[in-house]
């Protein structure tokens, strides 16, 4: 996901920040300003501004925010406000689910805006839906909670493992196989280490949430709670043994993905941290921790710090520099959640110091950051040539969308090119899209692991 050019700093020397950026408050009510309620159903958090050029609801987005929505409830930080919040994003997700399936991006409409396909989307509303149950549990609540959400939620959970049983697992590789998802580029056809391990924690997250029904005495009343968790139950236990033979094998590195026709790739790109992110240690034992050591060091910008998405070499038809390489400021709040989580309160306060240092004036967190030299490289090499277009609207992941939705996304891409190099002439480190809600939401759930230690 790309936004159009938003803040820019002069320099990569850190700048003045609020201090209340280290309060989870802080990050909570930057949550709230981007949420906004649907026409459909519930209320849900916008990507970022309305006046940028995506005003829409990312289901992957959505599911990392109401992850910390969750996690501020459970350390009591505005638990109230909270819970409802979560709720209110179930709410929408359930209204735009359509026979089992999600897709990219959605209208507060519920209008489906999509351009690529990402089955890692079917995914994140099970997480979304599931948070919202655990939630209600965690609160104290699930046993009052109204009885037509309960019964939907538990029909998008089982509709959407039905489909993805149906459609995406691949029963002789035992893997779930998608075309692309986080990269939103070819990067991730086959089978890929982000989403398995999205599709390994929506399952277990959706066994607790079913399980938490069923204590709270709720299945007699909605029913189906039993059915859905059988259901759940056995696509846990066929893919869990299949990452772990393919993703977890003794003496050899956590690769990124299996290709389309099984050749491992072991390049280092972000999802390497994926298996301590969704808090598969279970599953993968000491490689989620290697995997995510290699990740962080591989993929620190030697510039301005924090992590890349991938290694930025433009040759590959899978990388896109969106403007040049540069460090994406949520994925370097995963950073900082892998090491508080394993203890390492120091190095995980520089990890968000370099977060902080290049948030603006008000503390709102960019989602991407360039600088001149790359930029101009990008330009010459990827979007004179034609190759950056080849690269985002590569037939093999686009959905089947009118034409000029994809016009429209060129002349925004355009329009933010124009943007970048105009600021540049004053300025040699620009940035995407503050205040980003992602990044908000990643940087709360950092600081609050950091509080649990």
């Amino acid at each position: 996901m790309t936004h159009s050019q938003q803040t820019a700093t002069d320099s990569i020397v850190p700048q003045h920040v609020d201090a209340s950026i280290d309060d989870p408050t802080f990050h909570l009510d930057v949550l709230d300003e981007l949420s906004y309620d649907a026409e459909v159903d519930g209320a849900v958090p916008l990507a970022s501004d309305p006046d940028n050029r995506y005003p829409y609801v990312y289901p992957r987005d959505v599911a990392s925010i109401t992850r910390a929505w969750l996690t501020a409830l459970r350390h009591g930080v505005r638990p109230d406000a909270s819970l409802d919040r979560v709720v209110d994003a179930a709410r929408f997700m359930i209204a735009v689910e359509d026979d089992g399936w999600w897709f990219q991006r959605y209208g507060l409409n519920g209008s489906d805006q999509s351009i690529y396909r990402q089955e890692d989307n079917l995914a994140h509303g099970i997480r979304i839906i599931s948070h919202a149950v655990l939630a209600l549990d965690a609160a104290d609540a699930l046993e009052s909670a109204d009885e037509a959400f309960l019964a939907n939620a538990v029909d998008c959970i089982d509709a959407a493992v039905a489909v993805t049983r149906s459609e995406l697992y691949d029963a002789n590789a035992h893997l779930i196989e998608s075309t692309t998802s986080i990269h939103e580029g070819a990067i991730e056809s086959g089978y890929t280490l982000w989403v398995n391990c999205a599709f390994l924690a929506a399952l277990q997250q959706a066994a607790d949430a079913l399980d938490r029904l069923e204590v709270a005495g709720r299945s007699a009343d909605i029913g189906r709670v039993g059915d859905a968790a059988e259901r759940v139950g056995k696509l846990r236990s066929l893919l869990e043994p299949g990452v772990k033979r393919c993703f977890a094998v003794d003496g050899t590195p956590v690769p990124r993905r299996h290709t389309p026709d099984g050749e491992r790739d072991d390049r280092p790109d972000i999802t390497l941290l994926a298996p301590a992110y969704f808090g598969l240690e279970g599953v993968f034992g000491e490689h989620a921790m290697r995997a995510a050591e290699r990740a962080a060091a591989s993929l620190e910008d030697p510039r301005l710090g924090g992590l890349q998405r991938f290694r930025g070499f433009h040759r590959d038809h899978d990388v896109h520099q969106h403007g040049g390489n540069g460090p994406w400021m949520q994925y370097t709040a995963w950073h900082a959640q892998f090491r508080f989580d394993r203890g390492e309160h120091e190095r995980g306060d520089e990890v968000l110091s370099t977060i902080t240092g290049h948030a603006d004036a008000a503390g709102h967190i960019p989602e991407h950051l360039s600088t001149r030299e790359r930029f101009e490289q990008f330009i010459e090499q990827e979007w004179d040539t034609g190759a950056d277009f080849e690269k985002e609207f590569d037939d093999d992941v686009l959905r089947d969308v009118p034409f000029d939705r994809i016009v429209e996304e060129l002349s925004h891409m355009r329009t933010t090119y124009d943007e970048m190099a105009a600021a540049l002439e004053e300025r040699d480190v620009i940035s995407f899209a503050a205040p980003l809600a992602w990044c908000h939401a990643e940087f709360l759930t950092a600081l609050l692991k950091r509080e649990a230690q």
